[in-house]
């Protein structure tokens, strides 16, 4: 197994993920167009709606919840922040697909409105749908992976060819689209790029046969949690839901406030810099 490595957390992984969140600009040192592209979300293919038709009513609002993200990152730090902030009426971004000599980077944004994401959570499972036989998973999450599959496999199929190593990151919701995405690209568009995944506050993705298939086929994963965070525990492994990868545990230091301890300003880039003080 590849060492985790929390100098490329920090300084490469991290700054991705946050960027993720952000429509108005592509992420510093890369340029729109041309080494950076959007991921963005189409609710109307025909296999998101197929999907949606499936899916419960508080995985539609799920989905709705995710499109309501404000077109840029806020940096909502405690409950009252996050529930003062303005919805986006609708914003189809969900992150970027970033170009390098070597390597394809995937970085997906979450939610900044976690209490709309938690109003809308249950435990329903569903097939996996994007490689058929490999297990089940979250009915919601797949959803929301469905809307924006379109477009995250086009831009990867159509900028592996040269490169050697696919790159994937992304916090809380967008971390579960991770590993959805990683499993079903290797599977497609990038079978020959060597995938590496970082996540930060991800939650259990997927019941034990996704994630066997998941660990037996991509063999670098590392899931940064924050001891503090909730989101890492849902859905709860009594649903049979499990983590797939390897866990690098962070400590960002005690609040009761659930939202402080799970966005990356006051979750994860303090307690990713502790870790590597703590680990030189």
């Amino acid at each position: 197994m590849i060492p985790f490595d929390g100098k490329f957390a920090q300084n490469t992984s991290l700054p991705l993920a946050v960027a993720a969140y952000d429509s108005t600009r592509p992420p510093a040192g890369y340029v729109l167009n041309q080494t950076a592209f959007e991921i963005l979300a189409d609710v109307q293919d025909d296999d998101f709606k197929a999907q949606s038709s499936r899916s419960s009513a508080s995985h539609q609002q799920m989905m709705q919840s995710m499109l309501h993200q404000p077109a840029q990152h806020q940096g909502a730090a405690t409950s009252a922040d996050v529930r003062a902030l303005a919805a986006n009426p609708q914003n189809l971004h969900f992150g970027w697909v970033c170009l390098d000599p070597q390597t394809v980077t995937v970085a997906i944004r979450g939610t900044e409105l976690i209490h709309e994401w938690f109003d809308n959570f249950d435990f329903i499972p569903a097939p996996y749908g994007p490689v058929p036989g490999r297990g089940t998973v979250h009915q919601g999450f797949q959803l929301v992976y469905y809307s924006i599959r379109p477009s995250l496999v086009g831009l990867v199929r159509k900028y592996a060819t040269g490169r050697v190593n696919l790159t994937l990151t992304g916090h809380s919701l967008g971390g579960a689209l991770c590993a959805l995405a990683a499993v079903d690209l290797m599977n497609d568009a990038a079978q020959n790029l060597a995938p590496v995944v970082y996540t930060w506050a991800e939650p259990r993705v997927g019941h034990g046969d996704f994630v066997s298939f998941y660990n037996s086929h991509i063999n670098v994963c590392y899931r940064i949690v924050n001891v503090w965070d909730v989101v890492p525990h849902l859905p709860p492994d009594i649903a049979d839901y499990e983590h797939e990868g390897n866990e690098l545990d962070i400590d960002s230091g005690f609040s009761f406030d659930v939202v402080h301890n799970h966005v990356l300003a006051t979750g994860y880039v303090p307690g990713m810099a502790k870790w590597n003080q703590q680990n030189p």
